[in-house]
């Protein structure tokens, strides 16, 4: 079949050129019945595509979901088992420094005692002797 021009002059074309160009061009021309079908099955491969990708991304969010989970549970684990042993360790070194600290106190108060007992004796004595002095000088 011959290629015809764009622009055909009326004097050139028979009427066998005619039907074959109008042949020609109805070999390629889509119907709208055709078109309707190829839309519809472009919409149904779509929405499979989307229905595909849609699951696909709910199972990869699960699973990622899943694993968080797994790993905040895990953390959380961890960290109450630091926390449990830093506390008992705080509690020992508390129990440890209050009872140094009552050792310390008993010894110091049992210091003070003695320093008071010393102070109150030498005070008694060292008035003793000031009063025997003043005695003594008085005649």
């Amino acid at each position: 079949m011959k290629d015809f021009e764009k622009e055909i002059v009326d004097d050139k074309l028979t009427q066998a050129d005619l039907i074959k160009l109008m042949l020609h061009n109805a070999q390629h021309m889509a119907t709208r019945e055709e078109v309707k079908e190829d839309i519809s099955r472009v919409e149904t491969t779509l929405k499979q595509d989307i229905s595909r990708v849609e699951t696909t991304l709910k199972e990869e969010i699960s699973r990622v979901e899943t694993t968080l989970k797994e790993e905040i549970s895990r953390v959380e684990t961890t960290l109450k088992e630091d926390i449990s042993r830093v506390e008992t360790t705080l509690k020992k070194d508390i129990s440890r420094v209050e009872t140094t600290l009552k050792q310390d106190n008993k010894e110091l108060s049992k210091r003070m005692d003695r320093f008071m007992f010393w102070s109150l004796g030498l005070t008694i004595t060292s008035t003793f002797l000031i009063l025997g002095l003043i005695y003594k000088t008085i005649p």
